[in-house]
């Protein structure tokens, strides 16, 4: 089946490591791919102690925005938003190429493809190549696609869709991320 996780709420990712571990203790393998991220969360840190729980980032570490976005809103760059670059494109492709052969491999059960929306939405892989991944492989594997604004396209032939939608978030009265909380 295929689901999705989207929306611009907090939680994403937790709930997504949730089905990982439930899949984990029901004797199934998964593997999560980060997309956007670089790895070290504390979350990843417990992952890789659970026997049949991998975990792969793929990202630079920082923020980063399409350079029109940056252009838009200068504010985003004083708080250290960086470019996209060359070398997210060609991440982005990494985490794609890798989640096309752990599918092909078929020693996964659950696919879960972390920020995967975002790298849509900066068009750093082409949405035609996620659909045909998903046509090909969303009958044979469970896929979890992460991300805020999930492309309709994608909605539309997903199994479950859930919209996480913030209501009320620390982030506006300034507090930052804390660790084991949001990293």
């Amino acid at each position: 089946m295929i689901y999705i996780l989207t929306g611009d709420g907090k939680g994403k990712t937790t709930s997504a490591i949730g089905m990982g571990v439930r899949a984990v203790g029901a004797g199934k393998k998964v593997l999560m791919i980060q997309f956007l991220k670089s790895g070290g969360s504390s979350e990843e840190k417990v992952i890789k102690k659970i026997k049949n729980f991998q975990v792969k980032s793929l990202g630079r570490k920082g923020f980063f925005l399409p350079k029109e976005s940056l252009a838009e809103n200068p504010e985003l760059k004083k708080k250290g938003v960086k470019p996209l670059t060359e070398k997210d494109f060609k991440l982005a492709k990494q985490g794609f190429d890798l989640t096309c052969k752990a599918a092909q491999s078929k020693k996964y059960d659950i696919l879960i493809l972390d920020e995967i929306c975002v790298i849509l939405k900066f068009g750093l892989i082409d949405i035609k190549e996620i659909l045909d991944f998903l046509k090909e492989y969303g009958q044979k594997l469970d896929i979890v696609l992460i991300g805020r604004d999930c492309p309709k396209e994608i909605i539309r032939i997903a199994d479950l869709v859930t919209d996480f939608k913030e209501i009320k978030h620390y982030y506006q009265k300034g507090i930052k991320a804390r660790k084991g909380i949001e990293y």
